[in-house]
């Protein structure tokens, strides 16, 4: 028994830090495309995700002038 609880604990460890990294967004704030978790960044609202890597490049370099629509949160 005490062999299954350090990767069931693990497992679950690992199962919230996927979804506290999840991002806020689901459009891509710079060319309104849906967005893929794979290229994101943190912000102080969460993290921010977007279609591509030139997108993500061009938010970096001035966040405050693209507009971001949050996801509505499920409860």
């Amino acid at each position: 028994m005490k062999a299954l609880l350090a990767p069931l604990l693990l497992s679950l460890a690992m199962t919230a830090t996927v979804f506290a990294a999840w991002p806020i967004n689901e459009l891509c704030p710079v060319d309104s495309k849906p967005a893929r978790p794979i290229y994101r960044v943190k912000t102080a609202d969460g993290f921010v995700a977007f279609c591509c890597t030139d997108c993500m490049q061009k938010f970096a370099k001035s966040p405050g002038s693209f507009k971001m629509t949050k996801k509505e949160v499920v409860k």
